[in-house]
């Protein structure tokens, strides 16, 4: 039980800071964009995320699209949020669609799942699709 409640406890702290960031009015911060892109200005390939990630819960599901172009998609159990993203050094930054901020969160890619840290510090594991 304190594992399923572990589980809920982190999804939620997830999801609420991503409409958070969905909720926010404003131009696209380009500043903090340009300054975590690759010289070619898409994503840091080195730990690719390309693809399609994702992850179940209580007969939810909730998945990352990356596409190689450094643009994305968050679907939170039917809630679409488009984002652009980067990565750099083994940290991740996304920013919604509608956010002046990115949000910046390390990651790491083990076998197939992609591995991230919520603003608590708890890992957060979504696997290829």
């Amino acid at each position: 039980m304190k594992k399923h409640l572990t589980a809920v406890v982190i999804i939620l702290a997830a999801l609420l800071s991503a409409i958070s960031f969905c909720s926010c009015t404003g131009k696209h911060n380009s500043d903090v964009s340009a300054s975590t892109q690759s010289d070619s200005g898409a994503a840091d390939t080195s730990q690719s995320i390309v693809g399609t990630w994702a992850l179940q819960l209580y007969g939810d599901e909730y998945t990352y699209t990356f596409n190689p172009d450094g643009t994305g998609v968050y679907n939170a159990a039917g809630k679409i949020m488009n984002l652009t993203y980067t990565t750099k050094d083994g940290i991740y930054y996304e920013t919604f669609e509608g956010s002046t901020a990115a949000v910046k969160r390390p990651y790491r890619i083990e076998n197939n799942q992609f591995i991230v840290e919520d603003s608590y510090g708890e890992e957060i594991v979504y696997t290829k699709k």
